[in-house]
C-alpha cells in the first residue's frame, strides 16, 4: 500500500523544484505538506496545462523548516515555507493528465488514495519520459 501525494506547481515552480529537487509551500499551505513522510510517492500537476510529472520519492520528512521563502514571487517571499526533499530515478509525462484522471482537477487534499497513487504509477510507465 503506497502513501503518496500530489504537489501543484506551474512551469515555473515545477522547473526551481527540479533544479533544486526540493518542493516548497507557504504557510498557508505547508499544513498538508506536513503529514509528507521519507519514502511517500509524489507527483507534481500543473493545473493550467493538465500535465502531470512523476514519480518522485520524498527523501525528508514533510515540510521541515529548510530555507525561507516560496517560489512564487506574489507570495510574501520572506513568510517562513515548508520544504521536502526529493529523489528521482526516472521521471514520466502525462499530458491532459486532468481529462485522464478527474480527481487531480479539484483536488479536496494533496494526499491520494492507494488506488489513486496505484493508477498515476501504472499511467506513468507507459508515459513518455520526461526531457526536461
Amino acid at each position: 500500500m503506497y502513501s503518496g501525494y500530489v504537489l501543484l506547481c506551474d512551469k515555473t515552480t515545477f522547473g526551481q523544484c527540479v533544479s533544486r529537487r526540493l518542493y516548497t509551500c507557504s504557510d498557508k499551505n505547508k499544513g498538508e505538506a506536513e503529514t509528507i513522510r521519507r519514502g511517500a510517492v509524489l507527483f507534481m500537476y500543473d493545473p493550467q496545462t493538465k500535465t502531470l510529472v512523476g514519480p518522485f520519492t520524498a527523501a525528508s520528512e514533510g515540510a521541515t523548516r529548510i530555507e525561507t521563502g516560496t517560489w512564487r514571487s506574489e507570495i510574501d517571499r520572506h513568510s517562513l515555507s515548508g520544504n521536502i526533499k526529493l529523489e528521482w530515478k526516472n521521471l514520466h509525462i502525462i499530458k491532459n493528465a486532468g481529462e485522464r484522471f478527474p480527481f487531480l482537477n479539484k483536488p479536496t487534499k494533496c494526499e491520494l488514495t492507494s488506488l489513486n497513487v496505484q493508477t498515476l504509477l501504472d499511467a506513468l510507465k507507459d508515459a513518455p519520459v520526461y526531457q526536461g
